[in-house]
């Protein structure tokens, strides 16, 4: 399992990588599909659990808020259409389809494409290719550290009824690792002048953000009753499975970037 986890990283990196270089078409292209694909692990996850997802409604709304950028004059109404056609398919199909199948619907749509468009607006600047690798690169150092640390000198439990195997400790290491990383992210390349005080607030945001992202993933997982959200990825399990950090690290990348940056 070791041989093959390595294996896809070894390929998937790269890939990423260079597509985000590419920028433009190229990465909307991926983001746009790894949204299809993790909606569709949630649907299926809904389904396996007896669920009734509603696809056509919630496709539309995840994609309306994937491309809220870009659809912003036009998105409270197409946001108004998408959510009263998924009300008239639960009203017209209940009780086969009930409350609950709407709210997890709902809850799917804004999960995977609301978190997802904040990949489409990193990338959307004239330092993209460095701000989205950012991203990526805090999220793995706080995933790393975690697991690192955990492993080493973990003893107490972190959320136990969520994910067993995650500790304080490693969420010290995951907080530390991921400074480090900033810092040195910093030292190679410069983010418009980014002070030091600037990047360590980041990182620990960063770091917190990519944790409740996991945990959040274990708490979706540990209800549908599923030990992976797919089996696209070998080793890696589904694309929820290995993005589930980036969705919740990308908007606070963001906001500290847009929001808090000029004041820093």
């Amino acid at each position: 399992m070791l041989r093959i986890r390595i294996l896809t990283a070894l390929v998937g990196i790269p890939f990423l990588i260079s597509v985000i270089y590419l920028g433009g078409l190229y990465w909307q292209g991926l983001v746009v599909m790894l949204t299809a694909a993790a909606l569709m692990e949630f649907f299926v996850m809904m389904a396996n659990k007896g669920f009734h997802p509603f696809i056509i409604s919630s496709a539309w709304l995840a994609f309306i808020l994937l491309f809220r950028v870009q659809l912003a004059p036009y998105l409270p109404g197409l946001f108004l259409a998408g959510l009263i056609l998924m009300i008239l398919s639960m009203v017209l199909t209940y009780p086969q389809r009930n409350i609950n199948d709407l709210a997890l619907s709902l809850f799917g749509a804004v999960y995977t494409g609301f978190l997802f468009s904040y990949a489409l607006v990193l990338s959307a600047g004239e330092e993209a290719f460095f701000l989205l690798l950012l991203v990526f690169v805090l999220t793995w150092a706080s995933d790393v550290g975690g697991y690192l640390c955990g492993r080493l000198w973990g003893k107490h439990k972190l959320a136990p009824q969520l994910s067993p195997g995650k500790t304080r400790e490693g969420a010290a290491g995951a907080v530390i690792l991921t400074i480090l990383a900033a810092l040195m992210y910093q030292h190679w390349i410069s983010l418009d002048n980014s002070n030091t005080l600037f990047m360590v607030l980041m990182a620990i945001a960063a770091s917190a953000a990519a944790q409740l992202g996991d945990l959040l993933e274990s708490a979706i997982k540990r209800y549908f009753e599923v030990k992976d959200s797919g089996h696209l990825l070998p080793g890696h399990g589904g694309i929820l499975d290995r993005f589930d950090s980036f969705l919740l690290v990308s908007p606070v990348i963001y906001y500290f970037l847009v929001v808090l940056k000029p004041y820093m």
